[in-house]
């Protein structure tokens, strides 16, 4: 089962960095040209946060800070969120989605060797994003789930889109035909 693999495994390993004195223009320019969410902030050459676009825009854009002068080391996250290459991807995941976080730093003996997004969780497993459960594929059952595969890449079960109908994560419509639940089936009902 892919959750029981090393999150490692699934990290990439160009880590887009920046000195921790760079301005917040810089880094987001850094970020814009290489098409990356974030940046790892750097002391002397080594990690020490995490600047993402979550922060850029919650720390300085709506604090009308002025990014041309505002300092990449005020605003990162510092000491960045890691896990082990080692532990298994489904840890990496409930550690995201207990402190709300959209990426993961990874490390090996103690150094920051890669970075993953939820996005590339999303990629590497054939979870519904709607229930959480495995979509099981012709290799592992004799009856392969079917699904529905988003834009973005998010799958849901069949039943599971035809519930939520639009995309958890890109908010895309996945199905035109909805299935209302029946009354009786409702706390109200």
């Amino acid at each position: 089962m892919v959750l029981d693999l090393p999150a490692g495994t699934i990290a990439r390993r160009e880590l887009l960095t920046i000195d921790e004195e760079s301005s917040v223009l810089e880094a987001a320019k850094s970020m814009v040209d290489k098409s990356r969410g974030s940046v790892l902030a750097t002391r002397n050459g080594n990690p020490i946060g995490i600047l993402t676009e979550r922060d850029i825009l919650r720390k300085v854009v709506s604090k009308d800070l002025d990014v041309s002068v505002t300092k990449v080391k005020d605003v990162m996250t510092s000491p960045p969120v890691t896990i082990d290459y080692n532990e298994p991807l489904r840890e990496a995941i409930d550690l995201m989605v207990r402190r709300g976080l959209r990426r993961m730093l990874v490390t090996q003996e103690g150094k920051i060797v890669g970075i993953f997004t939820m996005r590339d969780i999303v990629k590497h497993t054939r979870t519904c994003m709607y229930c959480g459960k495995e979509i099981m594929s012709i290799l592992e059952s004799k009856s392969p789930d079917p699904y529905i595969e988003c834009q973005c890449g998010s799958r849901y079960h069949t039943s599971c889109a035809e519930t939520v109908v639009n995309c958890v994560n890109c908010s895309r419509t996945l199905v035109t035909n909805v299935i209302y639940p029946e009354p009786s089936e409702t706390f109200s009902g």
